[in-house]
């Protein structure tokens, strides 16, 4: 059976092809230790057959999310991942040839969509000392541009978009009816948001992952926050029960222990401190961005110490396809003790590649 015509070059990465199981996993942005143990054990505790031969309900979630955001149930949809609530915001408002503006690089999620559902990106880059292009994005939002889409802060950069710059493009991208997405994924490591201004623009979607600081990726669970006619327009078409119900569970619960939430802020930026500390000691030029991961630069020598980091069972990122990120490998946060293990085999493969 032959695959529609578009998608015949669509490029996509295969991550069940290998185990990450017995590495220190330092490579996707993930919460490192995870929730604390005996949250997990306590949680898991309260799930009965009965709770798992059931349908999931999401209308308590959403209430508590709504609460947690200063909005109404009905401004917040639940999705499995926040990867999956952009597609239902192709699936619902994107047509073939529609222009999507984007900044180069970005979520690879967002390009992989434009192509998925034959749209035409636009992409603006940003400015080589990883800043936001403000200038040049405002521009680019102008009748016929059907969505804007900026992660604030950025992956791979960790780049934010200022609180002036941000509200300029929310006025313009109203003003030109163009859908705009803000994509809050690191929302715990920079906590300016524009979340409440769903309230007052109906244009503007922002989404949230419970992926990141909060440590239940392997649950894939996100939300998106718009309006409710924007809400309405989403649920159309989700799948029916599309986010499970053991992460509905777990996320419930640790939206009632917000303490939890606190201390691994506490913990990861403490992590993150560590490991900027330990490389400006080292005269190791490094970008430490708002997001919870830094970027350490490797003059002409990031693929291999990706390759070395492997062998020594670390995972980072590497291979960035933009000029002025080549020579950086990514590397994810942790608390002290993750980021000492990190520095330890990361400063003998410098030394032993000298």
């Amino acid at each position: 059976m032959a695959i529609k015509r578009h998608l015949k070059n669509l490029y996509r990465t295969n991550p069940g092809a290998f185990s990450r199981k017995g590495f220190l996993r330092l490579d996707m942005n993930e919460s490192v230790t995870g929730l604390p143990l005996d949250f997990v054990r306590r949680c898991l505790g309260r799930i009965d057959p009965q709770s798992l031969s059931a349908y999931p309900e999401y209308a308590s979630l959403q209430r508590k999310i709504a609460r947690h955001n200063k909005l109404k149930p009905e401004n917040i949809i639940l999705a499995n991942g926040s990867d999956a609530a952009i597609k239902y915001i192709f699936d619902a408002f994107i047509s073939q040839g529609d222009k999507v503006l984007l900044t180069e690089p970005t979520f690879a999620m967002y390009p992989v969509y434009c192509k998925m559902f034959a749209a035409k990106a636009i992409t603006v880059k940003y400015n080589s000392d990883l800043s936001f292009p403000g200038r040049e994005f405002l521009k680019r939002i102008r009748p016929g541009l059907k969505m804007a889409v900026v992660v604030n802060p950025n992956n791979p950069t960790g780049s934010t978009i200022g609180p002036s710059v941000l509200s300029a493009i929310l006025k313009r991208a109203a003003a030109n009816d163009v859908l705009l997405v803000v994509d809050e994924a690191y929302f715990y490591f920079y906590p300016f948001s524009v979340i409440e201004q769903v309230k007052k623009y109906k244009n503007l979607i922002v989404l949230r992952t419970f992926s990141k600081l909060c440590g239940m990726a392997s649950l894939r669970l996100g939300y998106a926050a718009s309006c409710a006619q924007v809400i309405e327009a989403l649920r159309k078409v989700r799948p029916t029960y599309d986010a499970n119900g053991l992460a509905v569970h777990l996320a419930e619960e640790l939206l009632d222990n917000s303490g939890i939430i606190q201390k691994m802020v506490k913990s990861a930026n403490a992590g993150k401190k560590y490991l900027a500390r330990r490389l400006s000691g080292a005269g190791i030029e490094h970008i430490e961005g708002r997001a919870n991961f830094i970027l350490i630069k490797c003059r002409g020598e990031a693929e291999r110490t990706v390759r070395q980091l492997k062998k020594k069972n670390i995972l980072v990122a590497g291979g960035f396809k933009p000029d002025f990120l080549k020579d950086y490998i990514r590397v994810s946060v942790g608390d002290k003790v993750v980021m000492k293990q990190f520095c330890d085999i990361f400063f003998d493969i410098r030394k032993d590649g000298k």
